[in-house]
């Protein structure tokens, strides 16, 4: 059976060096039946976790046969792998001694170094015959039993090692022979080989690739560093493959293997049980005594690859950190996918008949062009209700979606997750936009629309992921309940958005006021100043000369005047008092008017208090939210309240109501008496008729005239007026005399209009400050990558962004018209280009960008060095729209917004190359994203060098597999060679047969091992890496 995962490599604990009863040394009992059936139960009971042995009986392999039997026999089903260890004696004496106990060298006793040789699953004869026979005339005695090599000269087996022992036993004092142990013991003791000639025997056709050499730490750690040994001691320990310890716990292992890395050696350091003792006895060197994990096939192929890539295939410890991660987080993890035809399908044609079991690391799926690599991705990426399943590259109606065949309508797929639910979706079916993504899914065309997105004027796309991964990384604490980052900087910034707000109207007070100006500023305003008033001239000329011809006073003579004195005296009397009252109500029409006026404004006075009343009311009861929020006891009336008292202000309102009441009662003519002027007036002029009736021809004439006199001069006194008097020659004149001071009124008012720009920005500028201080959290993280020793210019930064500006602000400019913004296509550039100069992060940029903006306005800027006429901004928009309006969107800068941008090598991403931008992308996706839901990436190394490739691309695909399952398509098997693919899926079409297959297992698979030599193309770091591990 083999040992072959289709699920790829997977985490399995590895124990390289038990010994067994027929070991040299041993506390099982004796090479008894008995002991060995304790001795194979006890491995039958070891944790599901333990999957492979090593059987170490030091230069005998008896013990190791004995075990495959047993497992011929159908005694330990438990274990995938047993492989043969052979244990020797080096002849490294230079300094060898043994610690004391005081970590001092003591003078005696010679200690060799261990050397332990892992073989492949060979037949015992194999290793016998081509190795161990080999080894018979290289052996030697140690020094102080090289007296007896005379006496002993015979073939290495237990027998002739009893033997030696014995001889060397007899050779000491009486009272010393207890301090032996048994003569094969004492016989072994004093065996040793030299490294040279192990090697040598090591060098056989029928061994090549199937071995690896480890050498036993503490026996090494026992050699001194000085002037004659430190060469040695480097050496015996850098030759090897592995270095071996029996650790008490995961600490002292640690601690054993920092030692190493401080004496800059080989540290790829394995924990073995040394086991010689059953699980159930005290001893440490027991069965099971061991924390070494492995992750990959239980095959000695497996080992060979997990001592290419040891940091990330070998963990000593209770249990691998992503184990612990898949076992917290099932849910999160994809074990198998299916794809097969629905029942009751009528289709003949095969196509997916798969089921494909996944690796919760990294999964790389390879083949030829159209062999059904992104298929399987995008189902995969369809059942996880991927949010981009509009990038589908096979799943589309191009494909297989095509509506003319309807071939995915009759398929679905399945994913089964780790908890062990299982996923459904049919594959013509796309997912619900309220569905949770469990698949996040980088198709290549996704990539390549956001780089050419972030090439041109950004990406909304991209900016939204942006944001929520940014707010990953934000500290629980700090994000106050809120479940996204726009939810809390909504909270942050509404009190700087509020004053913000107010500056805006403050704003649109002076740019109202500055409209006015230039208004009565323009030529036209002049011009019809005084054209009227020229107007009101040829008025007054005009009856100058019609002023009513002079009659003789027909009373001149004193007989006349006798005659009709009481006549006249009456009608003099009767005209002062039609005269009095006229005065009266003129008087009591303005007075009217006054507390009209004066009634109004109390009106809104008391309206504007109420307002306020209303937002001091609101504000109060946000306040008592805000502070219900960090759960004080304090109401807000303690802290702010407002005193209103409207009584003065109502009690002058009444008085304006009594006052026009008053005024209407004595226009109205509803009133008695004199206080009924209408009725007053008619009265007069009543009677001034009747006594004019009663005069003679002559002096009715007279009378007439003097009438027609006094309505011409009231006519041409209103024709003069003054300058209160609105259209009269003196106002007009006035009003244009109150032009000449407009201009630096004008300038005052772009003044304080500037000033208020700078204080807006300051307040975005405050908004960007917010936003840094969410974004410092992730930039830690990327700054943090730097111990992935990788080149990883990645910074993260907040800038103001300008947004829609162009398409607003030229969407109200009539571009038919004569000025700067004239012309469609022109006008475009030339926005474009000025938004593009433009650092908005800079307030003096931005004023100097608002100042240009409005110039160009009043000024035609297309030709330079011409003195120009100011134009008319209102002669330059569409209809409906004002020029105070224009002026609130440019200066009220409401198109400038607070942006989380990504600089890679402190380029703006705009900036970058396809290639980095699509590397920019990925590194983003892989390290920065926190999100642990299966990533499925299609395509990650196209657009990039090799070089880049090799240098960043495969580190970040090893980090991001350690905290979430990697799923990615490639078209270049390299790249699963240098990530070490936990899984490899190689895909296949039978385009005759219309059918995919899949086959998939470990990279360390010989099967999968020759699928990717059949598509192998790559770069030299991959030659080399291929090399280390597979030997071609």
């Amino acid at each position: 059976m083999s040992n072959n995962n289709p699920a790829g490599s997977t985490w399995r604990k590895w124990d390289l060096h038990v010994h067994t009863p027929s070991s040299i040394v041993q506390n099982y009992g004796g090479n008894t039946e008995e002991a060995w059936e304790s001795f194979i139960a006890d491995l039958e009971k070891l944790p599901p976790d333990f999957k492979v042995i090593g059987i170490n009986d030091y230069i005998f392999v008896d013990g190791y046969e004995r075990v495959l039997k047993a497992k011929k026999d159908g005694r330990l089903t438990n274990i995938d792998l047993i492989l043969p260890v052979v244990e020797l004696r080096l002849d490294k004496f230079a300094g060898v001694v043994k610690k004391d106990q005081d970590g001092s060298y003591s003078k005696s006793d010679w200690n060799r170094i261990n050397l332990h040789i892992i073989f492949d699953q060979l037949d015992p004869e194999v290793i016998r015959q081509q190795f161990l026979s080999s080894l018979v005339q290289c052996y030697s005695l140690i020094p102080e039993a090289d007296r007896f090599k005379a006496k002993w000269q015979a073939v290495i087996t237990p027998d002739s090692l009893t033997q030696l022992g014995q001889m060397i036993i007899d050779s000491a004092p009486v009272d010393k022979k207890a301090d032996y142990a048994s003569p094969l013991q004492e016989g072994f003791n004093n065996l040793c080989v030299s490294l040279d000639s192990v090697l040598n025997a090591l060098k056989r056709h029928d061994l090549s690739g199937r071995f690896l050499l480890a050498i036993g730490k503490t026996e090494w750690e026992n050699m001194k560093w000085d002037d004659q040994s430190i060469a040695e001691k480097r050496n015996v320990i850098n030759c090897v493959d592995l270095v071996f310890t029996a650790s008490k716990n995961p600490d002292a292992y640690d601690k054993a293997r920092k030692k190493l890395r401080e004496a800059n050696v080989l540290d790829r350091l394995l924990d073995c049980s040394d086991a010689h003792a059953l699980s159930d006895t005290e001893n440490k060197d027991r069965i099971g005594q061991c924390f070494t994990w492995i992750k990959a096939d239980p095959t000695f192929q497996g080992l060979l690859q997990a001592v290419t890539e040891f940091e990330q295939r070998v963990f000593v410890g209770d249990t691998p950190p992503k184990q612990l991660l898949v076992a917290g987080n099932r849910t999160k993890y994809a074990s198998a996918i299916t794809v097969r035809r629905k029942a009751g399908s009528v289709l003949t044609d095969t196509w997916f008949d798969v089921e494909v079991p996944l690796n919760h690391d990294l999964v790389a799926i390879i083949g030829n062009k159209g062999s059904g690599k992104s298929a399987l991705a995008d189902v995969l990426a369809l059942v996880g209700d991927t949010k981009n399943h509009e990038s589908f590259s096979f799943l589309n109606e191009e494909r297989f979606r095509d509506p003319r065949n309807k071939l995915a309508a009759h398929f679905v797929g399945m994913l089964r997750w780790h908890d062990g639910t299982d996923a459904y979706k049919d594959l013509h079916e796309s997912p619900a936009p309220s569905s949770v993504e469990r698949v996040k899914y980088l198709p290549q065309s996704y990539l390549e629309t956001l780089c050419n997105e972030l090439a041109g004027s950004g990406s909304s796309t991209f900016d939204g992921e942006l944001r929520k991964i940014i707010y990953t990384h934000v500290p629980e604490e700090q994000r106050i309940g809120f479940l996204s980052l726009d939810e809390l900087l909504d909270f942050k910034i509404s009190e700087l958005e509020a004053e913000r707000k107010q500056l805006a109207d403050e704003l649109s007070k002076v740019n109202a006021e500055l409209v006015s100006v230039e208004h009565r500023l323009s030529p036209a305003f002049r011009q019809s100043l005084e054209q009227q008033l020229e107007t009101k001239k040829k008025e007054l000329t005009a009856l100058e000369g019609a002023r009513p011809t002079a009659v003789d006073d027909p009373l001149e003579s004193d007989a006349a005047k006798q005659e009709t004195a009481a006549a006249t005296t009456k009608l003099e009397e009767l005209e002062a008092t039609l005269n009095a009252v006229r005065i009266e109500e003129q008087k009591a029409r303005q007075q009217k008017a006054d507390a009209v006026k004066g009634s109004a404004h109390v009106t809104r006075i008391l309206q504007a208090i109420k307002n306020h009343q209303k937002s001091h009311e609101q504000f109060v009861t946000e306040l008592d939210g805000m502070l219900r929020e960090v759960h004080s006891t304090l109401k807000a009336s303690e802290i702010v309240s407002l005193t209103v008292d409207t009584v003065g202000i109502e009690q002058l309102g009444v008085a304006f109501k009594k006052e026009s009441d008053a005024q209407d009662v004595l226009l109205s003519g509803d009133g008695d008496g004199n206080g009924n002027l209408p009725r007053r007036r008619e009265a007069a002029e009543a009677a001034i008729k009747v006594i004019k009736s009663q005069l003679g021809e002559k002096q009715r004439l007279f009378l007439v005239y003097k009438e027609q006199l006094a309505q011409w001069e009231r006519a041409k006194a209103e024709l003069q007026g003054d300058k209160d008097k609105s259209n009269s020659i003196v106002w007009y004149a006035a009003e244009i005399g109150a032009l000449d001071a407009l201009p630096a009124k004008r300038e005052q008012l772009k003044t304080e209009r500037l000033v208020v720009v700078r204080r807006l920005h300051e307040q975005i500028g405050k908004v960007v400050a917010e936003y840094r201080t969410l974004y410092q959290p992730v930039q830690g993280f990327v700054q943090s990558t730097a111990r992935m020793e990788m080149p990883l210019p990645l910074d993260f930064d907040v800038r103001i962004a300008e947004e829609g500006f162009q398409e607003v602000f030229l969407g109200r400019i009539n571009r038919q018209t004569r000025g700067s913004f004239s012309g469609i296509d022109e006008s475009n550039l030339l926005v474009r280009g000025l938004l593009k100069e433009t650092d908005f992060m800079s307030v003096d940029a931005v004023v100097a960008f608002v100042e240009k903006m409005d110039d160009m306005l009043h000024f035609d800027r297309r030709v330079e060095g011409v003195n120009q006429t100011e134009l008319s901004v209102v002669d330059q928009l569409r209809k409906g729209t004002r020029p105070e309006e224009l002026y609130d969107l440019l200066f009220g800068l409401e198109y400038l917004k607070p942006q989380y941008s990504l600089t890679y090598d402190k380029q703006e991403i705009s900036q970058l190359s396809p290639g980095e931008r699509g590397l920019l992308l990925l590194v983003f996706y892989l390290l920065v994203d926190k999100d642990d839901i299966p990533l499925v990436i299609d395509q990650p190394e196209e657009n990039l060098d090799n070089q880049t490739i090799f240098k960043i691309l495969v580190r970040c695909i090893k980090t991001a597999k350690q905290r979430r399952q990697v799923i990615m398509v490639t078209h270049n098997p390299n790249l699963a060679v240098v990530c070490d693919a936990e899984q490899i899926i190689c895909a296949a079409c039978d385009k005759v047969n219309k059918r995919f297959s899949y086959v998939s297992g470990a990279i360390e698979s010989p099967d999968i091992k020759a699928r990717v030599i059949e598509i192998l193309e790559g770069t030299e770091p991959a030659f080399v890496n291929r090399q280390k591990k597979y030997g071609f």
